[in-house]
């Protein structure tokens, strides 16, 4: 699991490295760029409380709660989809202000690139995420977890927290950055 979260922070150092790098080799950088869409911060809500859902899930299955922790994953993996569905939002919002803020289109082709660049691999990362999340979901129903069979939930937790992390830095680089 360190190996896999590793190499992801490394994957997502890169794309910050390949916008300040985007950035510094557009020489002009648009000024005038509308706020960022409130959608986004919506959504940055939705995955703050995925993450305490989640976090309560692996509690629950860690005292034998199994049932509790199921409904608990559910939340998580429900509160992921609006997650992804906001951010799909985000993205039509952000490149319809970016267009109509007047900004010249070379230098505002790169601006929604870089929210565009940003937000998609993590979103796809969530993506990613959700699949395991609900496979552990399905067995967490049929068959139940217990205080010393959770490996697979306290696993995808790791996963769903480091998403979580990132997430916040990524939006505060977009903040300073855009």
């Amino acid at each position: 699991m360190w190996l896999l979260l590793v190499a992801t922070g490394i994957l997502f150092a890169s794309a910050v490295l390949v916008v300040i790098f985007i950035r510094i080799q557009a020489g002009q950088w648009p000024d005038g760029l509308p706020a960022l869409p409130a959608t986004l911060w919506a959504s940055t809500a939705i995955l703050v409380l995925s993450a305490l859902t989640m976090h309560r899930a692996l509690q629950l299955f860690r005292r034998g709660r199994s049932r509790s922790g199921s409904i608990a994953l559910l939340w998580t993996a429900g509160l992921a989809v609006v997650f992804l569905v906001l951010q799909v939002v985000s993205w039509f919002q952000w490149t319809e202000a970016v267009e109509e803020s007047g900004v010249l289109i070379s230098t505002h082709q790169l601006a929604s690139s870089t929210f565009l660049l940003l937000t998609g691999v993590h979103a796809a990362h969530v993506i990613g995420g959700l699949i395991p999340l609900i496979w552990i979901c399905g067995y967490a129903l049929l068959r139940g977890y217990s205080e010393t069979n959770h490996v697979a939930v306290r696993d995808v937790a790791m996963y769903w927290h480091f998403l979580d992390v990132i997430w916040l830095m990524l939006v505060v680089f977009m903040v300073i950055l855009l």
